[in-house]
């Protein structure tokens, strides 16, 4: 460092923070130090960086509790509850403390602010880290000055702009129904969904079941029962079934059960149900779990990393981290 700092003729306190993009100094002056510091061949060594990035967090994070924002854009506090799971938040809390930050929630329809005086806000309170949640829309968008902020999403709903972002992976979720349902017997597997639901996956389910359809002999393909424009009905849902005759349903909704019972269907005796997100672990569906704990806990790990190297603003290069999702035996799906 000291080499790199003579040849560019500053301090090595200014080498430092040059290396560790710290926004304090010129993006200009921070380029050329870096690129100094490329051509001398500086690398850092591991352990003494891990040492000093320890040293600094426990300096500036506990005397001041730094926070991470954890945003959502419902139309009030209690709308979240569906899209979102509190396991999902507390997973995030809890990953937050043990790395010594604190996680503040911010309810924006709550607050009632629009998205600038927002960001202002959270600016002020010296607020640097973002976990955006999951938001109502399947294509939404968020304006803030984003360089201000090293900003991660959870989830694909949010289209603009393009951000760091964890989610669960979908497709290798499906294919791994797939592949239980096989196991047990069933040949004609039929998806119903609302089109929301899967467009704000990025049309992921869709996608793996048709892909797996296509494997499939002919008599046994189904067609998607995905509706749109209040469509989600016990009406639709029962012509659907009746042309199609699947043997086992994947769905997001359990009022799929309720139509079933009006139609004198009994599930699984008759037909089989797979929760595409089941809320927990106990057995009241078979289907797949997300482990949103872990989804939250991802996040904060995912935006602290981005907070240590001052990394701020729309990457230039997003990237998405996928966590795959586990198989869960439940009552409604039985061997046939």
């Amino acid at each position: 460092m000291q080499d790199v700092a003579d040849k560019a003729g500053v301090s090595r306190a200014a080498v430092s923070l040059a290396l560790r993009n710290h926004p304090s100094l010129p993006i200009e002056t921070r380029s050329r130090i870096q690129f100094l510091a490329d051509q001398l061949g500086y690398r850092p060594n591991p352990l003494v960086s891990a040492l000093m990035t320890y040293q600094r967090t426990v300096k500036t994070v506990q005397p001041t509790g730094m926070t991470i924002a954890f945003v959502s854009k419902f139309s009030h506090r209690e709308a979240w509850r569906s899209y979102l799971s509190p396991d999902l938040i507390s997973g995030a809390a809890e990953s937050a403390e043990r790395q010594g930050y604190h996680l503040d929630e911010f309810w924006m329809g709550d607050l009632g602010m629009t998205n600038e005086r927002f960001w202002k806000m959270i600016y002020q309170r010296g607020i640097r880290g973002m976990i955006i949640a999951p938001l109502p829309s399947a294509h939404g968008h968020l304006s803030f000055n984003w360089p201000h902020f090293s900003a991660v999403a959870i989830g694909y709903t949010m289209v603009r702009p393009i951000l760091h972002r964890v989610s669960t992976d979908r497709y290798q979720a499906m294919l791994l129904a797939v592949r239980h349902l096989r196991r047990l017997g069933y040949r004609r597997l039929g998806l119903a969904l609302d089109i929301n639901q899967n467009s704000r996956v990025d049309h992921q389910w869709a996608a793996a079941f048709q892909w797996e359809q296509q494997r499939v002999a002919p008599s046994q393909r189904t067609e998607i029962f995905l509706t749109k424009n209040g469509d989600w009905t016990a009406e639709t849902f029962s012509k659907w079934y009746t042309k199609n005759r699947p043997e086992v349903i994947l769905g997001y909704d359990p009022i799929i059960l309720q139509w079933l019972k009006l139609s004198g269907k009994r599930v699984p005796e008759d037909l089989g149900f797979v929760h595409l997100w089941i809320p927990d672990q106990y057995g009241q569906y078979a289907g797949l779990y997300h482990a949103p704990p872990a989804i939250g806990a991802a996040a904060v790990d995912f935006l602290i990393g981005l907070l240590q190297r001052n990394e701020c603003g729309i990457p230039n290069r997003p990237q998405t981290v996928l966590l795959n999702a586990t198989w869960v035996d439940g009552a409604s799906l039985i061997q046939r």
